[in-house]
């Protein structure tokens, strides 16, 4: 029924904004016709054991965290059309003091991503113990049947991204293992207000991962003419194509 629908106009199944001391726990959730969940601004988050399965609809992504803090993600199943375990900030306060462990991810797009929306950017993040895979189905809505990256970090709306750790991640078959770009869309959050300037990509530690039937492109760390990503340390990193 909302197939075709403009963005603004197609319902969450879970949408909490401003809210404090929040747990989702041991649900499945099933195609969405939006996000399937979106926390927008809210403090102590605890989303635990759930599944999900989103392909019916464009911008079918898993989760939506949106300038929240003290958000911890663990034990989850996923499988989505567009991008599954994202952070946002679509706003002037980061997504900050996030801590995700121990899913298992597929996507057309990106697995794990945090932007593109990075007004107020993301700091001390830290990802651990994920097995990312391709996604069982085979007709993307968005995207690309084998997904575009494992792990994508853009900051492309302003903002800084800081303190980010991601380690002990396993990789079957998506495209680019790895996506960190810093570049200027500059799209403001409010009509209003005038264009970000370029933000900020720094400190970020990738290290024990592993990737398998990788494309072409593999992996990418590109800054802008002036603005370099700072401080990017890779370690035991093994990647097949």
């Amino acid at each position: 029924a909302f197939e075709g629908l403009p963005y603004r106009e197609r319902p969450y199944v879970i949408r909490l904004v401003s809210c404090r001391n929040v747990s989702v726990e041991n649900i499945t959730l099933r195609n969405s016709p939006m996000w399937m969940q979106h926390y927008l601004d809210c403090d102590n988050v605890s989303v635990r054991g759930i599944q999900v399965y989103n392909h019916c609809n464009a911008n079918n992504d898993m989760i939506d965290i949106d300038c929240c803090r003290d958000v911890r993600i663990s034990d989850c199943v996923s499988d989505t059309d567009d991008d599954g375990l994202t952070l946002k900030s679509t706003a002037d306060r980061p997504c900050e003091n996030v801590v995700v462990t121990n899913c298992i991810l597929a996507s057309h797009c990106n697995a794990v991503k945090m932007g593109t929306e990075s007004n107020g950017g993301f700091k001390n993040i830290a990802i651990a113990n994920c097995a990312i895979r391709q996604s069982v189905d085979d007709t993307p809505k968005a995207g690309r049947r084998e997904g575009i990256a494992a792990i994508a970090l853009e900051i492309v709306d302003g903002g800084t991204l800081d303190q980010v750790t991601i380690s002990n991640i396993a990789i079957t078959g998506v495209s680019v293992p790895l996506f960190v770009r810093l570049g200027n869309r500059a799209r403001p959050f409010k009509e209003d207000m005038p264009k970000p300037g370029v933000g900020a990509l720094r400190n970020v530690v990738l290290s024990n991962i592993v990737a398998t039937g990788a494309g072409p492109t593999g992996c990418s760390i590109t800054g802008l003419p002036g603005h370099p990503v700072d401080n990017i340390t890779l370690s035991d990193i093994r990647i097949s194509f």
